[in-house]
């Protein structure tokens, strides 16, 4: 008998879609799985399904009772798993079939909420987290099934991500570990940094990246161990937050430093991969303090800011800011991912999403369309623990008629949202009755009336005041060079620039204003625009830090000095000198040393000095068997690392 269920729900979904989308039943499965997204709306507890080709909305899924909750959503495997943050409870849609099913995991208390429970998804893998116990269960994404044995860490989870390979990696901060799983198995553990470190993880094209908030640094991993860090220049530090999103698509990885609206693009190939920084500063966009995690796609950086609906957006190649994306319903939390190559933003408490696609253009999609279905329903506010398909008739939902329709279309990356098409007719548009207006008689030229004779006064002519000019910074060897841009508006003759020193400077048209600065500070700087219609108004304000990572370290050297210790054996003392960088990048500098060998563990360690010794003790024989080692040295100031110079010592 549910077989028999089971199977009708599937039919009355295919023929949903059908009417739908005008298409065949497979054709219609690539339409919902390839290049779309699925969305929350949690006023209205619905899972909508955005069309990646016209960005609009095809159907929504109702989880009633996960309306008002915040939940998760994991797209990037065979089915579409949706997790309830307050309940433990895990929804699974399939894409093709249209068929929900949901299961409870973790321990219910007695006001029905669980421990903090997260889903990982990739392919045909799927793993549920209880990240309080750390506890790890891999599940069916199809049936959410359990698979295998559950695997505990021991202690809570903090990060988790399953890399290209398949290996699922969780963190463990107590311990300063990242754990690899795969087939069920403990595949290995690697120390990441110290115990009780504020760790994270983020999988950056395809490959596991600890994110280490207290050193600061980035730390690649893989199963036979950590790979040298990338530290994180000022203002990372002190443990503020870093935000990096779950998954980034290359190996550029932003960083959000919480509270200084300072975003760290962190380049982890660069440099044979020492890796590279790059500061965004984001003061000149007025952001609210409630920032979430960033992306980067089709070299733009996308800054979700929950405070003003917006997404501050950054073009990389261009070095400036284009306009926000500005959601509608204001305020609200906005979660920001990247499907196909399309940047996906939606206010998860209001009606409407915005989906960018690698060219920059943007295309505003409302989540309430009245054509979207809804072909499931889960109305249970109760649901136990083992699985449950829910499948019903599917059926139209009407929508919310204080909040209006409003159809997608593509705008550019820096123009206003586009106005709503006008309605056609109606279904049963009113019969022609044939009664017209007579036609107006056309007049020839030659048959109007002469006219008398105009005198016009011209008055003296006013200048229309300049446009607001814009103002980007980027940061130099000790210094800030602002360029400044003219505004649309009346002519200007003058641009004046004034910075946070106190300084104001008068420039004789758009260009660069180099402002020295010294121990990295951070200058900011507006511009006002003067011409024969008036003085604009200021500028917002753009800021960057006075200073550049330095250059590498130069004349590494290393003597070793061999003794003879009491009771036999020898020990070596390898002394390591170097130069400081010919280019300092304008702050003062200390360094990193990085010592690798094939018989001890990576050890990093921090020096202001230009040298550093190792020994190694051997018993019997005056020849140093299996204790070749290898020493990195990177120079390091506020800004940034150096690329990393290495010699052999023995």
């Amino acid at each position: 008998m549910r077989a028999g269920t089971v199977t009708l729900a599937a039919l009355l979904a295919v023929l949903t879609l059908l009417g739908v989308l005008g298409t065949s039943p497979g054709a219609a499965v690539v339409r919902v799985t390839d290049s779309g997204a699925w969305l929350w709306s949690a006023a209205e507890g619905w899972v909508t399904h955005v069309n990646g080709p016209s960005g609009a909305p095809d159907f929504n899924v109702e989880l009633a009772a996960a309306r008002g909750h915040p939940v998760e959503l994991a797209q990037d495997g065979v089915s579409v798993l949706v997790t309830d943050l307050r309940t433990g409870v895990v929804s699974r849609i399939d894409p093709a079939t249209m068929d929900l099913a949901s299961r409870r995991f973790g321990s219910a208390g007695a006001d029905g909420s669980t421990g903090a429970v997260r889903v990982v998804a990739r392919d045909d893998l799927a793993f549920v987290i209880e990240t309080d116990s750390g506890l790890v269960t891999r599940i069916d994404p199809r049936t959410l099934d359990i698979i295998g044995e559950q695997i505990s860490v021991g202690a809570r989870v903090t990060g988790a991500g399953i890399d290209a390979n398949g290996v699922l990696w969780v963190v463990v901060a107590e311990r300063g570990e990242a754990v690899a799983i795969r087939d069920g198995q403990r595949l290995a553990t690697v120390p990441v940094a110290a115990p009780r470190s504020t760790l994270g993880l983020t999988i950056a094209g395809g490959r596991p990246v600890v994110i280490d908030a207290t050193s600061p640094a980035l730390v690649p991993v893989t199963a036979t161990g950590a790979r040298p860090a990338v530290s994180l220049p000022a203002p990372a530090g002190g443990n503020r937050r870093l935000l990096v999103a779950p998954t980034i698509e290359g190996r550029v990885v932003p960083v959000l430093v919480e509270g200084t609206g300072t975003v760290l693009l962190v380049d982890l190939d660069a440099h044979d991969g020492d890796g590279s920084t790059q500061q965004v500063q984001l003061a000149g966009q007025r952001p609210s303090p409630d920032l979430g995690a960033p992306v980067i796609e089709a070299g733009r950086l996308y800054v979700p800011d929950n405070g003003t609906g917006r997404v501050l957006v950054y073009d990389r190649s261009a070095g400036r800011f284009e306009a926000p994306i500005q959601l509608a319903g204001g305020a609200g939390m906005v979660t920001l991912f990247v499907r196909n190559g399309t940047v996906w933003a939606n206010n998860t408490d209001g009606t409407s999403a915005v989906a960018v696609d690698p060219d920059g253009r943007r295309r505003n999609v409302d989540k309430y369309a009245p054509d979207a279905t809804v072909p499931v329903t889960n109305a249970s506010a109760s649901i136990p623990p083992p699985p449950v398909v829910v499948p019903s008739a599917p059926r139209r939902q009407a929508p919310p008629s204080q909040r209006p329709s409003r159809s997608a279309g593509p705008t550019g990356p820096t123009g206003p949202d586009p106005a709503p098409p006008q309605r056609g007719p109606g279904p049963n548009p009113p019969p022609d009755t044939g009664n017209r207006p007579p036609d107006t008689p056309r007049t020839s030229a030659t048959s109007l009336s002469p006219r008398p004779s105009v005198t016009t006064t011209t008055g003296p002519t006013i200048s229309p005041r300049p446009g607001q000019p814009s103002v980007t910074a980027r940061s130099a060897a000790g210094a800030v060079i602002f360029t400044v841009a003219a505004g649309a508006g009346g002519p200007a003759t003058t641009f004046t620039v004034t910075t946070s020193l106190g300084a104001s400077t008068t420039l004789g048209g758009p260009g660069d204003l180099t402002v020295p600065a010294t121990d990295c500070q951070t200058v900011q700087a507006t511009a006002t625009a003067t011409g024969p219609g008036g003085t604009s108004a200021a500028s917002a304000p753009a800021q960057a830090i006075g200073c550049v990572p330095p250059g590498p370290v130069r004349n590494v050297r290393a003597t070793v000095v061999e003794e003879i210790i009491e009771g036999g054996g020898y020990r070596y003392t390898t002394r390591i000198t170097w130069q400081p960088p010919a280019e300092d990048g304008g702050a003062p500098v200390d360094y990193i040393v990085t010592v690798t060998g094939s018989d001890i563990e990576t050890s990093t360690s921090t020096t202001s000095v230009t040298t550093f010794e190792i020994s190694t003790v051997t018993g019997g024989v005056s020849v140093c068997q299996g204790c070749d080692r290898m020493v990195w040295i990177q120079a390091r100031n506020a800004a940034g690392t150096s690329a990393r110079e290495g010699i052999h010592a023995a």
